[in-house]
């Protein structure tokens, strides 16, 4: 007697369905065709989800494989699909090592449009009160604040130090009484406006823009 499985589960009916007159040698319910029947679901139910008898990796995740099946994966690719008032939005992760470990992101690419609404993360600060300082990868999207009595200086590394990613920005502001000046490290090129790099005084503030390769674009209050 076959089961439901895997066309539609077996939970809206039991397989066989027994009333309570039911004998277990009455035709359809013979006992070894109930046992036959609960194993066939156990074997359909085993095949659907590709199961073996290896357990799974540390931190792997169940995953579909688009083939009927599924497998056990540290590294998985993720396609979410949604809708924003009509304006479809798709998130893929697959750039680099997509996850390398449950609940941790390392690369999520954003494509479509968001309309409605609105994608809200607090901006992250890095206090510097030294006289100089060079950008780390963690000052992508960040805001980092000079503040001293003497000059400082920023030092935009090359990409070959710190592989920022074309677009990558970060604010600078100067709370400190001096002024603070963005430098360029070894052939990094920064644009701006009369190529003004020194910060036009206490609390103004620019923003660096990684617009190529070792190329950033410098806006903002400059002197």
């Amino acid at each position: 007697m076959a089961t439901n499985f895997p066309t539609s589960l077996d939970t809206a009916t039991e397989q066989p369905s027994p009333l309570s007159s039911t004998e277990m040698d009455d035709a359809g319910f013979l006992h070894d065709e109930v046992h036959t029947n609960a194993s066939g679901a156990l074997i359909a139910l085993e095949t659907k989800l590709g199961l073996t008898d290896s357990n799974a990796s540390s931190g792997a995740i169940l995953v579909g494989t688009g083939a009927s099946t599924t497998a056990w994966t540290t590294t998985p690719s993720i396609n979410i699909t949604g809708n924003a008032s009509g304006t479809a939005a798709t998130v893929t992760g697959a750039a680099q090592t997509a996850i390398t470990s449950v609940g941790t992101l390392s690369a999520l690419a954003v494509t479509g449009a968001v309309t409605a609404g609105s994608m809200v993360a607090p901006l992250a600060f890095n206090a510097q009160t030294g006289t100089t300082y060079t950008f780390v990868a963690a000052d992508a999207g960040k805001m980092v604040t000079s503040s001293n009595g003497s000059a400082q200086t920023f030092t935009v590394p090359p990409n070959s130090s710190v592989a920022f990613d074309v677009g990558t920005q970060i604010i600078v502001q100067n709370i400190g009484s001096a002024n603070c000046t963005l430098a360029q490290g070894s052939g990094v090129t920064i644009q701006s406006k009369d190529s003004a790099k020194e910060i036009d005084g206490q609390y103004s503030a620019a923003t660096l823009i990684k617009t190529a390769t070792d190329v950033w674009s410098l806006i903002g209050s400059l002197a």
